[in-house]
C-alpha cells in the first residue's frame, strides 16, 4: 500500500492514475475525504491534516511508502510556509518512522536551495531537510513547473492568455461574463520584464512516473533529482505556443521591470493578488535543471513541450 498525502490535488489526482495502472495499491491520506472526485473512489481514503502526527500515523499504518505531495504556494491564515511546507514535512517523517514505512518520496520544487530568498522555495528547502533528518529512507524529486489538466501551472498561464489584460480582473473577481470576449477586443498579453526568463515545464505524466519509480527502484533512496521537461522555453514563446494551441492571436506587451515590480507590490492590497512579490521573484530567476540524473536512474520518456501544452488544453 502507497499513502498519498494531499491525494485531492493537481499532482495527487495524475498520481492515483499511475499508481492504479502500474498496480501499485494506494491510500489517499486527505483533510476531507468527501472532497475526493468520485473517479478516486477505488482507492482507500484516511482522513488526516500535515499538523496532525497522531493521525498521519494512523493513516500510514500498513503503508510500505509514503508520497508526501502537501504544500501551499500562498500563505493563508495559518496555513503558512512554517507550519506546511517545513513543519508538515517535518510531522510526515516523523509518523512514517513511527508507523514503520520502508520509503518516504517528497515532491519538493525546481529552485528549492538553502541560499534561496523568495519565502515559499526557501521553505520547500527547509522541508526537504525535514525529510532527510527523518529517519526514513526518502527520495526526493524537484520538479519545474508541473503541467497538466486539472490545474496546476497550466491553468494560470492558459488563463493569462485567454484573458490578457483582464487577468488580474478574473483572478480577483472569478469568473466574470464576457471577459474573454473583452480580451479578444484588446488582444496583448502583458509581459512583467523582459519575457526572456527561462523554465523547462514537465508534463504531470512524466512526473508521475517518476515517483511511481522512485516507490520501487533500487539504488535511488538518500538521493535527490530534478527534473523539468526536455525543452527550455523563455516565458514569451511559451505564451506564444498557448496562444496559438488555443487559436487566439495575442501580441506581447512588456512591461519594465521596475514599473512591474511596482504593479507586484501595489497588489499586495489586494486580497487576493494576481501575483505576489515571491511568485515574481521566482518567475525571474531561470527555473532550469539538468535532467541526466533523473533519466539515468528512472525510465522516463519525456513529452515534446507542444504535446504536453496541448493534453492540457484538452485539444490532444
Amino acid at each position: 500500500m502507497i499513502a498519498v498525502t494531499g491525494a485531492g490535488g493537481f499532482i495527487g489526482q495524475h498520481l492515483l492514475d499511475t499508481l492504479r495502472q502500474e498496480g501499485l495499491p494506494a491510500r489517499a491520506v486527505v483533510r476531507r475525504p468527501q472532497a475526493l472526485p468520485p473517479e478516486a473512489g477505488a482507492v482507500d481514503v484516511a482522513a488526516a491534516e500535515v499538523g496532525d502526527p497522531a493521525a498521519l500515523e494512523a493513516a500510514f499504518r500498513g503503508c510500505r511508502a509514503v508520497v508526501h505531495l502537501v504544500a501551499v504556494i500562498r500563505e493563508r491564515g495559518a496555513a503558512t510556509f512554517e507550519a506546511v511546507n517545513r513543519l508538515g514535512a517535518r510531522h510526515v517523517a516523523t509518523a512514517a518512522r513511527a508507523a514503520g514505512v520502508a520509503r518516504l518520496v517528497h515532491v519538493s520544487a525546481l529552485g528549492a536551495r538553502p541560499d534561496q530568498r523568495g519565502r515559499y522555495l526557501a521553505s520547500k528547502w527547509r522541508g526537504e531537510e525535514e525529510i532527510r533528518a527523518g529517519g526514513v529512507p526518502w527520495v526526493i524529486l524537484r520538479p519545474s513547473f508541473v503541467f497538466g489538466p486539472g490545474g496546476g501551472a497550466m491553468a494560470q498561464f492558459a488563463a493569462v492568455v485567454r484573458y490578457g489584460p483582464w487577468y488580474p480582473v478574473r483572478q480577483i473577481a472569478g469568473r466574470v461574463p464576457g471577459l474573454e470576449a473583452l480580451a479578444s477586443l484588446v488582444p496583448v498579453v502583458p509581459v512583467l520584464g523582459s519575457g526572456q526568463y527561462r523554465s523547462m515545464p514537465v508534463d504531470v505524466r512524466d512526473l508521475c512516473a517518476g515517483i511511481a519509480q522512485a516507490l520501487t527502484r533500487d539504488g535511488v533512496t538518500d538521493q535527490t533529482f530534478e527534473l523539468g521537461g526536455p525543452e527550455v522555453v523563455p516565458y514569451d514563446d511559451l505564451i506564444r505556443l498557448i496562444a496559438r494551441t488555443l487559436g487566439v492571436r495575442r501580441a506581447l506587451v512588456h512591461v519594465p521591470l521596475p514599473v512591474a515590480w511596482g504593479i507586484v507590490r501595489a497588489s499586495r492590497l489586494l486580497p487576493d493578488p494576481p501575483i505576489t512579490p515571491d511568485e515574481f521573484e521566482a518567475i525571474l530567476e531561470d527555473n532550469l535543471c539538468d535532467n541526466g540524473p533523473a533519466l539515468r536512474a528512472f525510465a522516463l520518456r519525456l513529452r515534446p513541450l507542444a504535446e504536453t501544452v496541448a493534453w492540457s488544453l484538452g485539444i490532444a
